[in-house]
């Protein structure tokens, strides 16, 4: 719930500045700029079209749309692969990098959008996209937060989804999606705040998963009687 409240107060700020442009009484600044996605990316781009068999012992996590969670993937049920195939990724760039922003692409299209905080030994496949936004004109949480709109996901779903079975963003379109941009020092103000509020949730995830892991840690143990509590006073 504190998650929810926190991101809907990044999504209604990020409206607010850059869509309604209300500190500038509705009107889009003189120095804002009309752009493209694939006008302030270095790239943007899918994950593997190739399926490398299952590898269960392996450390490589390989992740499809269905293992993405709201602010990160969920590697309880993800294939793992072996070293040369995930070699094989890496040199094909389907290994996200810092800052990189994955989108789900297929299916349950946009459901799930989330900025890679680290570089991490996993790969992803073609029902996933990459967008790695260029440092030098868009801040990351600048694009993080355009792609999260209603008003995005409205157009996308309009314009740029094909297939009726299983709908998925056709990418060669929707990376020439225009928007209003200001000036980088603008996007810096403005995306510090977004930042913090990114940062707090990731930090209330990750609580959240340590102590997820000392329950299902701990409960065995008090159920089989390993952990004595009887000595413990309420």
């Amino acid at each position: 719930m504190i998650n929810d409240n926190l991101e809907q107060q990044a999504l209604a700020l990020f409206e607010s500045y850059f869509i309604n442009f209300a500190p500038y009484n509705g009107t889009t600044p003189l120095s804002w700029h009309e752009v493209s996605l694939d006008g302030v990316c270095i790239k943007i781009t899918d994950g593997s079209h190739y399926s490398p068999a299952d590898s269960p012992d392996s450390p490589y996590p390989m992740y499809s749309v269905k293992d993405m969670e709201t602010y990160g993937f969920n590697s309880s049920s993800c294939k793992h692969i072996t070293e040369d195939e995930f070699r094989k990724m890496k040199q094909n760039d389907c290994v996200p990098l810092n800052n990189d922003i994955l989108v789900a692409k297929d299916g349950s299209y946009l459901k799930e959008i989330f900025l890679c905080s680290e570089t991490k030994d996993e790969a992803i496949l073609s029902s996933i996209a990459i967008f790695r936004p260029n440092p030098d004109i868009i801040v990351p949480e600048t694009l993080l937060y355009l792609l999260k709109q209603p008003s995005v996901r409205r157009d996308v779903r309009d314009n740029y989804v094909s297939g009726s079975a299983l709908p998925r963003i056709v990418l060669k379109d929707f990376k020439r999606y225009r928007f209003m941009l200001p000036p980088m020092e603008e996007q810096k103000k403005i995306s510090g705040i977004l930042h913090s509020i990114r940062i707090q949730i990731k930090a209330n995830v990750d609580k959240i998963h340590q102590m997820s892991l000392l329950r299902d840690t701990l409960l065995p143990k008090l159920m089989s009687g390993e952990i004595d509590v009887t000595s413990i006073n309420f």
